[in-house]
């Protein structure tokens, strides 16, 4: 029997590659990619390139390609913006797995909000436009304050919050709007939500039922904080929050159409009940997937692997937890520059409660000026009794850390 060939379209989480051959250890494996995430690859992987993976048609002559070579099997899309394509290739291929439709649903904003609203789920009131000129009338009728977002993106890259028209025309002013208005797909304007606290629930889905569902609380809201102590904690099974988000994570499974996979979802706390902020089938990023494993011993990485790959999800829920702490993961503040100068390990193990600490950047490193929510030059765990703990280990982390920065 031949060995399995797996198509994988993917951005920059090259460390999906180690993920699907953990998973698929004899598989031929051809990752479709962008030349600048050519560097984020180890040498012996076999990469074929588009200039952008948003466009299927570039994607679709890649696959054909290498289809011709030989047989394709499975397609895995790993990664926020790879997740049209990789639904693409699969309904054109006539392979198993998330479609297009489904696939669209759960990446494409409007699409998904569309679908939400229609099923009676709480999401903000929204407007969807074709181009950045449009957003200030959008925004008078929605009501400032307003976020505007392209419908397709990846973790909070080319997303404004807006307080008033003012602002709105600054941006559109300046270099900071050149995202947007090269955007590809069609742009959201959301009213801002007022939130008491952000969420996110990571679940396992099997046969269209959510068979796992970790809820965790984000230290503070993400927009706008790429260079805080940003990160998230598991709630404790009793929480009232607990029950209630995963009710609207089922609720959200069963609108957009998903049978089996991973889920990560965005959930705002307002004095009026929930929100759901977006929803998407996929692993989510930073710490988040050790942090579930280290508190539940479910690898979603795995989990996304096999259901892609055809196989049982492997999870059957409800599922308790190893330990009684609170498991947090937290990602290490970052900006822009060389690197200078940036804590170690050693140090950062030094604060009580922590599990463990990594870092992926070192002296010398250059750090780019595109952050996005997920960016950090390391990520610290950390096991403590309850939430209060949680933030004043944190506090003494964000005094123990150095990151110095040059100009590059």
């Amino acid at each position: 029997m031949r060995p399995a060939h797996v198509l994988m379209v993917n951005s920059g989480k090259a460390e999906a590659v180690e993920q699907l051959r953990a998973a698929a250890p004899d598989a031929v494996i051809d990752v479709i990619t962008e030349s600048a995430y050519a560097s984020m690859y180890a040498p012996d992987v076999r990469m074929h390139f588009v200039d952008d993976i948003g466009d299927l048609t570039a994607v679709r002559r890649v696959a054909l390609d290498l289809l011709a070579r030989q047989p394709v099997d499975h397609v895995v899309a790993p990664s926020e913006r790879s997740l049209p394509a990789g639904g693409y290739l699969r309904s054109f291929l006539g392979l198993a797995g998330i479609g297009f439709e489904t696939a669209n649903r759960f990446s494409n904003k409007a699409t998904m909000k569309s679908a939400l609203a229609a099923a009676g789920l709480p999401v903000a009131p929204y407007q969807v436009i074709g181009s950045p000129a449009q957003a200030a009338e959008a925004a008078d009728r929605l009501g400032w304050p307003v976020v505007l977002k392209p419908a397709l993106g990846t973790g909070s890259m080319n997303t404004f919050a807006l307080s008033s028209a003012g602002e709105l025309a600054e941006l559109l002013a300046s270099p900071a709007a050149d995202g947007l208005r090269r955007s590809a797909c069609p742009l959201l304007v959301e009213r801002f939500v007022e939130m008491e606290g952000e969420y996110h629930c990571d679940g396992v889905v099997s046969d269209g039922k959510a068979e796992f569902a970790a809820v965790q609380r984000y230290f503070m809201p993400l927009l706008g904080h790429t260079d805080d102590f940003t990160g998230s904690y598991l709630l404790p099974e009793d929480s009232p929050d607990v029950a209630a988000i995963r009710a609207l994570h089922q609720a959200a499974v069963d609108a957009l159409g998903l049978a089996n996979g991973v889920t990560h979802m965005e959930v705002f706390k307002t004095c009026d009940g929930f929100v759901i902020g977006e929803i998407s089938c996929r692993p989510a990023g930073g710490g988040i997937v050790d942090a579930v494993k280290m508190q539940y011993g479910v690898d979603l990485w795995r989990v996304f692997m096999d259901t892609a790959l055809g196989r049982s999800a492997g999870v059957s829920g409800p599922v308790a937890p190893l330990r009684s702490e609170i498991v947090a993961n937290c990602d290490l503040p970052v900006r822009p520059g060389r690197v200078v100068r940036i804590s170690t390990p050693e140090e950062l193990a030094k604060v009580p409660d922590v599990l463990e600490a990594r870092m992926s950047t070192r002296v010398g490193d250059v750090i780019s000026s595109r952050l996005h929510s997920a960016s950090t030059t390391g990520l610290v765990f950390l096991a403590a009794a309850d939430p209060q703990l949680v933030a004043k280990r944190v506090e003494e982390l964000s005094r123990v850390y150095v990151l110095e920065v040059e100009p590059v």
